[in-house]
């Protein structure tokens, strides 16, 4: 049994009819075929290779302007599948290389026990049950898991290593039925349980599962935060507090320790903890540079060396210190630009001018982060990693570099470059608007006058609030239609073309139940009947490329024309390769945006939430809709993300221990600068002097920060260890594990090592040791030794007490 598990899209260039000249057109376009036929002709003979089976069919689209589909020129798509036996022998092998790993085989304890584990005697004790025990179904994610391996994995592993050829991309189909029960079930609750997550998991795999129940644990740990903010500002309690600024910041330690405890849980509960120390599969696009001795097995394994490895990243540090360094000018600029038009400017057209820098961050710096994103993919590749895991680690500390840079520094530098020198902005700008009086005649008049500028009068606390309110507000919602509402309306209006392009098409053409080629996507189960009723979810029939079979498909397929490929006669065919076609431009989905958005919303509530007591109750709600919004996004706005195994939420957890601790020193700075009243810090002199600029004494505030700091570290060093003092589940069961196994070996032990083990001394009261003779237990002096030594303690002790 087998169905169509992926889709590889080909695309090619196709030259226009009149590119080049003469007899030079028809003789580029004939190249440009043979090209794309080797090139697909390629791709095929690898996964058939990899012992795949596939079915290739040309790309479709709705007609624009006219009822029925066209094809797409330039597009193929190969639906491929993997037999069933294949897959549970991959099944098998890969759980006997996360045993080989170290990892802990589990089984469910009982049939009601849904949330007790255990370790699996059986697969400890003897690992040839892995390959054996399959379950069956295997489940979805784990087949789409190691199929997309075998399509993607490097050939010398035995995979197709189908990425390698220019212009093919490989995604799996969305199952409209499983999304449809996912919206509609998490539209319906307030909070997402556990069995949603092990659904989740099941279809999509470890990666978005462990992403939504980081996500529904930052929800629920943010009702603390926002409950106080919410109270304090309910009762008229001052900005700046350092009361709420230590509770924030408590909060933020506690729920990153109590986080990093839970991901170890959830990772045990899914039977993946140690998944990243198996390491059961390396990167297609890794270049070794020999094959090395396994420091365990002495087996061969390809090498790449630390030390020219850690030499090409001092080498991309200067690349990504310069890229830094411009994206901070770039941001920087924008602000200079929206601090003039906001605080100094009230000349003509200031309406129009307040919305350029809005347009500049707009357009500038999407561009700008785009080619930092190209460089940090470019220097990870250099650096040449091993596997997906140090490889997606290393990528997103470059690139998030530049996302805090742009999410963070607009606060800091209101904070701590606007306010306390608007004066000098001011004289500043003053300044430059006599240089400007100097120029020729014919420029003056497009300079407005100096007298168009206006004194920063803005209360200092003011600046800061209503720009993190309208970082946590206005900035998400905004962010929120741009990143879901706008892709689902496009995708909306993209089906509804199919289906009026499909309505037509059954119109012109009698639908066929049987016979002729399909198409399919993945299913929950095995057993699905093959019936035209499943037409758009299950394979009608599969292309078998068997190796010896490939040069007559190659021969009879692949010459004919994109246009004159073979498409299948039903109507509801024709709409789902359409669909297939439409769901290959959608952008693929990774975690990184969802949780880099995450994480500098978590910075700006732990920096400046004492400035904006409102901020973490935003923040909850944001989060609440954000869940439902990301379950949208996937299913409609992006490709079927590929199933990965993760124990983790990766680097992320660094970055927001990070956070804790840049924390610490921000909020001691704000309350420094900007409370207006507190008992230990110094008062100014000048009330306007501290509404304007606060305190500015930099030598005060250096003490303040080291304080603050080591406060800090003390107090995580605390929680640390207090939670320490409680196993997590993993070391529960691995103790477990290797007690159970221990005690299965010695019950198979010989009888001469059981003799040994049983014997805890004089057990059989006869004086010896338990060998039945008396002779080593003692040193050799038998009963009568020991007993006359004692007899000598005896005497002494009572010589001891007779003496005064």
């Amino acid at each position: 049994e087998c169905y169509a598990d992926f889709v590889v899209s080909f695309r090619f260039a196709v030259p226009g009819p009149g590119s080049g000249s003469g007899s030079g057109s028809g003789s580029s376009r004939s190249q440009a075929a043979a090209a794309a036929e080797a090139a697909l002709e390629d791709v095929v003979r690898r996964l058939a290779a990899a012992g795949l089976t596939a079915e290739v069919r040309a790309g479709l689209r709705a007609r624009r302007g006219q009822a029925g589909f066209e094809a797409e020129a330039g597009h193929v798509l190969v639906f491929v599948s993997c037999p069933r036996a294949r897959v549970e022998h991959e099944w098998g092998r890969s759980r006997l290389h996360d045993w080989l790993g170290g990892m802990v085989a589990l089984r469910r304890a009982g049939a009601g026990a849904a949330d007790r584990l255990e370790v699996d005697p059986d697969a400890q004790d003897d690992p040839g049950r892995l390959l054996g025990a399959v379950p069956v179904p295997v489940p979805v994610a784990e087949r789409q898991r190691l199929v997309h391996r075998l399509i993607t994995g490097p050939s010398g592993e035995g995979c197709a290593d189908a990425l390698r050829t220019g212009g093919v991309a490989v995604l799996a189909l969305h199952d409209r039925a499983f999304n449809a029960r996912w919206l509609r079930r998490w539209a319906a609750q307030w909070l997402i349980g556990r069995g949603d997550l092990a659904r989740l998991r099941a279809h999509f795999g470890e990666e978005v599962a462990m992403y939504f129940a980081f996500l529904q644990s930052y929800v629920l740990w943010l009702a603390f935060p926002a409950a106080a903010g919410a109270a304090w500002w309910a009762l008229g309690r001052s900005s700046f507090s350092w009361q709420l600024g230590a509770l924030l910041v408590l909060w933020a330690v506690v729920f990153t320790e109590t986080w990093a405890r839970r991901e170890s849980d959830i990772a045990t509960y899914w039977g993946v903890h140690g998944v990243q120390r198996a390491r059961s599969s390396r990167r297609a696009a890794f270049r070794p540079d020999r094959l090395a001795a396994d420091p365990a097995t002495g087996e061969p394994v390809p090498h790449f060396s630390p030390a020219r490895r850690w030499a090409r990243r001092l080498l991309g540090l200067p690349v990504v210190a310069a890229l830094a360094l411009l994206m901070a000018a770039l941001v920087a600029a924008i602000f200079a630009l929206q601090a003039f038009v906001d605080e100094y400017y009230a000349g003509p057209l200031k309406p129009a001018l307040a919305l350029a820098p809005a347009a500049l961050f707009s357009a500038a710096l999407p561009a700008y982060s785009a080619l930092c994103s190209r460089a940090a993919a470019a220097l990870t590749d250099y650096e040449n990693y091993e596997y997906d895991a140090d490889h997606a680690a290393q990528l997103t500390a470059k690139l998030f570099v530049f996302r805090f840079l742009q999410d963070q520094l607009y606060l800091f530098l209101t904070a701590w470059v606007l306010v306390p020198h608007r004066d000098a902005f001011d004289a500043w700008l003053h300044a430059a608007y006599r240089a400007l009086s100097a120029l020729p005649p014919w420029l003056v008049p497009l300079v407005p006058p100096e007298a168009a500028l206006k004194p920063s009068a803005t209360p200092a606390t003011a600046m800061v609030r209503d720009l993190l309110a309208s970082f946590v507000v206005t900035s998400q919602l905004i962010g929120m239609a741009t990143e879901t509402g706008l892709p689902l309306v496009r995708r909306w209006w993209g089906a509804r073309a199919l289906k009026r392009a499909a309505a037509a098409a059954a119109a012109a053409t009698p639908d066929v139940s049987g016979g002729g080629g399909g198409t399919g996507t993945t299913t929950t189960t095995h057993t699905h009947t093959h019936t035209h009723h499943h037409r758009e979810r299950a394979l009608a029939s599969v292309l078998s490329l068997a190796p010896d079979a490939v040069d007559q498909w190659i021969e009879t397929t692949t010459t004919a024309d994109a246009s004159t490929l073979p498409l299948p006669p039903s109507a509801v065919e024709l709409q789902f390769i359409a669909r297939v076609t439409e769901e290959t431009r959608l952008p693929e989905y990774t975690t990184y945006e969802d949780y880099a958005e995450m994480a500098s919303q978590f910075g700006r509530v732990a920096f400046f939430s004492v400035a904006w007591p409102l901020a973490p109750l935003a923040a909850l709600l944001n989060n609440w809709l954000e869940l439902r919004t990301d379950a949208a996004k996937i299913c409609s706005a992006a490709r079927r993300p590929a199933p990965r195994r993760v124990e983790t939420i990766g680097p992320w957890l660094s970055t927001l221990r990070f956070m804790c601790w840049l924390s610490s020193i921000t909020n001691a700075l704000l309350i420094y600068q900007f409370h207006p009243n507190c008992a230990f810090l110094p008062a100014v002199a000048d009330p306007d002097a501290m509404l304007r600029f606060g305190r500015t004494n930099l030598s005060f505030a250096l003490v303040v920060l080291l304080f603050s700091e080591h406060l800090f570290l003390a107090t995580r060093w605390l929680i640390t260890h207090v939670m320490e003092s409680w196993p997590g589940a993993y070391a529960r069961i691995s103790e477990r594990a290797q007690a159970q196994m221990k005690r299965r070996w010695l019950e198979r032990a010989p009888a001469a090592l059981h003799a040994i083990i049983d014997d805890d001394g004089d057990d059989d009261g006869d004086g010896n040791d338990g060998d039945g003779d008396g002779g080593d237990g003692d040193g050799g002096r038998g009963a009568s030794g020991w007993r006359s030594e004692l007899s000598r303690g005896r005497q002494a002790i009572a010589a001891a007490f007779k003496t005064e």
